[in-house]
């Protein structure tokens, strides 16, 4: 922008004297001399036409023609006749050359080029106050040109007749811009234009959620879990243990994990999961190499294996939106501001220019409901555009692909055998959203004696909701089998509706079942639920299994809750389940908040065998207090019947203890004491802390010890003597941000920041330092030789620094940065002291 106005001002400079020459020129000639083909008279003089008269006349010579008033007619050549040209602008196209004046017969006259002024004005488009003047030229008629890069850079569209070239620039008439109104005042050298919405080029606008940077990459660290636990009950003692061990670095992050049923004895001892995951957040990709899980896609089924898992990721990037966003679009006379309502609820305010707009990746929520969209213009006039929308988690927006490929070896007895690695397996899914309306998915996975392949779909039915459907066949020694879905889901405002049932045929098979397990023939389960603001919600759930070698499972729930003010929540519940074993069960529980992270609740149940009719009642009470995001303690006791349990928790930086006992009415009691903490390595730095169980990261606070830390607003931790602190709960590639309390550090302690973001990877820990230093510092009292003080305003400095510190009242003056030996410079109105 800097650079155009420069050129803009170096064009002026170099126009000016031809300009003033020209405008000079204009004023000057006649306007008879001006047009073209009119006739000059010139007067002899006496003598003159007396020597013309006394000449002898010769007969070779034509006789000479004089008027009546003695004048002499003479006819100018077209050269002379033209005017001294201001500018001369001509179309776009070439033109063929005009012939010689001077030629014989005298040709047909051509037009002559049209003449222009040029002009440099300010200019205002719909009350746009643009800010650099720009150059307009002006014909004989008064049709005003403009050129073609200043109606891009208003953008306005150029019109589709030819230009005109004007020392290589293209311009256009006004008379070929029908959608502007061009008003020149010549006083101010103004030229206002009133276009348009539709003259406008359209903008484009996106809201704008919240940003997420990039994680950092993590230096090479470690970290181990453990859980011990003792359980006695009268007199036998049990101790196991689970031990989980980490590494990581910018390459990844390597974690097994091994439990012990009884400490005593080494050989019982078995391997879960080992696992070697490298996440890529710019890509939206995972590598997982060793144990891991299966994606069943819609119609699959999860299964363990032992091998690669490669596939898309969208938690590596919170803020990444995959369902369909709407887009909404309006138009703007004047430069106006848009807010955008979401059920209601402002989520984005921005200003437009004028002409058409639309704002995109307006985010949603799932089911239907509704975007505002509020135009308002610098006079106040306001336009309000509404859209309807529905919603899906289970529609991907358009041309987003989601896939996974897995290939391994299927683990059996997870849990109980460390190393049971069954049969090869191969798998996999892929969906793409074809539109924002239709979702489609295959799936395919295959071992040595199974192969199955499906295909789903989700479409989404207006603003009603979203349709899905599958199909899928399978190959086994079974024979060929069949699958069949189909599937409803309606939200709204205040109703959701969600259907789901599946059949399949005898000799469907599928990775996941066990050799000898039966395809179910049909399986349904729906949900209904209605809110009804203040007075509650309403709920109704029904689910059916229909099994081939076993009876049916078949049970419906109806729950009601509503919240009872400040006093807490009321929920009913009637459950009932069909068949030999049907039972009818309803529950009334009320829930009481008492503080911060503390409740009470009270809970009724009476249970009716449907087949005998014999019922039974159980009260149960319930308080407890739920443990701090940092140190502090949590309880639970609870009594249901004659029963008693109770459990208390302490949490500290090093770990979490917890001690639990129970007294039953009938049997022998029972207690338990379970430790859980951490051991972690980051930059260097090895601690002890809670469990790590996602990303982690230590604090640095130079050597400052017993300064608190914060995390997102609630303290977490302290610094120890060496100005550590540990962050056991960091969120993978979210932004954590990490402050502390100023208020900790000594006086002398200068911080350049007090709060960092803290984006790890996950499993991975990071170190936050925060920019601390030490500063000696001190408040000076300086006297002049008569013992007044210096005066304020002065300035004073260390000598070889130039960093100048000013004097107060009083003469004092607050420095920072003393060493072992100071000199100080003190300048006042030029003259200088030591």
């Amino acid at each position: 922008m800097r650079a155009a106005s420069t050129r803009r001002l170096i064009w002026l400079a170099r126009r000016l004297p031809s300009l003033l020459l020209s405008a000079t020129l204009f004023a000057w000639l006649p306007r008879a001399a001006l047009a073209q083909e009119k006739e000059l008279k010139l007067r002899l003089s006496e003598q003159l036409s007396r020597d013309a008269e006394q000449r002898p006349r010769r007969a070779a010579r034509a006789p000479r023609v004089r008027d009546r008033s003695g004048t002499l007619r003479l006819r100018l050549s077209r050269q002379l006749t033209e005017p001294p040209a201001i500018a001369v602008i001509s179309p776009g196209a070439p033109r063929a050359a005009a012939p010689s004046p001077l030629a014989s017969p005298a040709p047909p006259v051509p037009p002559a080029p049209q003449r222009v002024m040029e002009l440099l004005l300010q200019v205002d488009v719909n009350r746009q106050r643009l800010d650099e003047p720009v150059l307009v030229l002006r014909r004989e008629d008064g049709t005003l040109l403009i050129a073609g890069e200043d109606l891009d850079r208003w953008r306005l569209r150029r019109p589709s007749t030819p230009p005109y070239e004007h020392e290589g620039r293209l311009f256009y008439p006004s008379s070929d811009l029908p959608s502007l109104k061009l008003s020149l005042d010549e006083r101010t050298q103004t030229l206002t234009i009133s276009a348009d919405p539709q003259a406008f080029a359209g903008t484009v606008q996106a809201v704008t959620g919240q940003r997420y940077p990039p994680p950092v990459l993590p230096q090479p660290g470690g970290f181990f879990n453990y859980t011990l636990s003792g359980t006695r009950i009268q007199d036998t003692t049990t101790r196991n243990g689970l031990f989980e061990a980490g590494f990581f670095s910018q390459h990844g992050v390597f974690t097994s994990s091994v439990v012990a049923p009884e400490l005593t004895r080494s050989q019982g001892w078995l391997r879960l999961d080992s696992t070697y995951a490298v996440d890529y957040p710019a890509e939206l990709v995972s590598v997982r190499l060793g144990d891991t899980i299966t994606r069943p896609g819609t119609w699959g089924r999860a299964v363990r294996i032992g091998g690669a898992q490669y596939g898309t990721n969208f938690s590596t990037q919170p803020g990444f939106i995959r369902s369909p966003v709407l887009q909404a679009a309006g138009s703007a006379v004047l430069p106006s501001t848009v807010d955008v309502f979401m059920n209601n609820a402002l989520v984005q305010r921005s200003a437009v220019p004028p002409g058409p707009f639309s704002i995109q990746n307006i985010p949603v929520v799932t089911g239907s409901g509704e975007v505002r969209m509020v135009v308002r213009d610098l006079l106040g006039r306001e336009q309000v555009i509404t859209q309807p929308f529905y919603s899906s988690a289970t529609l991907l927006k358009q041309g987003l692909a989601d896939y996974s490929c897995e290939v391994g070896a299927i683990r059996n007895n997870f849990a109980v055998e460390s190393n049971d690695y069954g049969q090869a397996v191969g798998a996999a899914t892929y969906r793409r959203g074809i539109t924002d309306y239709f979702t489609g998915e295959v799936r395919g996975e295959a071992t040595r004696d199974l192969q199955a392949v499906g295909f789903s779909s989700a479409v989404r039915a207006g603003n009603f909701g979203v349709l899905s459907g599958t199909f899928a066949g399978s190959r086994s020694e079974a024979g060929v089998g069949r699958l069949l879905g189909l599937g409803v889901e309606h939200l709204s405002g205040s109703i959701s509706v969600a259907l789901q049932t599946q059949v399949t045929s005898p000799d469907f098979r599928q990775t996941g079942m066990e050799p000898n397990e039966l395809p179910r023939r049909r399986q349904t389960f729906g949900t209904i639920g209605y809110a009804m603001g203040p007075l509650g919600s309403l709920s109704a759930t029904y689910g059916i299994q229909q099994f081939r070698d076993q009876a049916q499972a078949e049970i419906a729930t109806l729950t009601y809750s509503v919240p009872l003010g400040k006093v807490g929540n009321l929920s009913l519940t009637a459950l009932r389940s069909y068949g030999a074993a049907g039972a009818t069960t309803v529950f009334a529980t009320v829930t009481i908040p008492l503080g911060e992270l503390t409740s009470g609740t009270v809970t009724f149940d009476r249970t009716r065998d449907s087949a005998t009719g014999a019922t039974s009642e159980n009260r149960t009470l319930v308080m407890q207090k739920g443990l701090p995001l940092g140190d502090g303690y949590g309880y639970r006791v609870q009594r249901r019947n004659e029963d008693l349990l109770g459990s208390y928790s302490l949490q500290t930086g090093v770990g979490t203890y917890v001690l639990e006992a129970s007294r039953p009415k009938e049997g022998p009691g029972a207690a338990r004491v379970g430790i859980t903490g951490g051991i972690g390595v980051v930059g260097g730095h090895p601690f002890f802390s809670r469990a790590l169980t996602d990303s982690f990261g230590v604090v640095r606070v130079a050597d400052y010890s017993n300064v608190r830390v914060l995390q997102d607003n609630q303290v977490v931790a302290q610094t120890d003597g060496q100005g550590y602190a540990v962050l056991p709960r960091l969120r993978s590639y979210d932004r954590n941000q990490v402050s502390i309390d100023h208020n900790d550090l000594p006086f002398d302690a200068i911080l350049d920041r007090l709060r960092l973001d803290a984006v790890p990877y996950l499993r991975s820990g990071v170190l936050l330092e925060f920019p601390v230093h030490r500063v000696r510092a001190a408040t000076l009292h300086v006297l002049l030789e008569d013992g007044t003080p210096l005066p304020s305003g002065a300035l004073a400095r260390f000598e070889g620094k130039d960093k100048q510190f000013p004097v107060a009242l009083r003469g004092e003056a607050y420095l920072e940065g003393f060493e072992q030996t100071n000199r100080i410079v003190f300048t006042w109105r030029g003259q200088s002291c030591t």
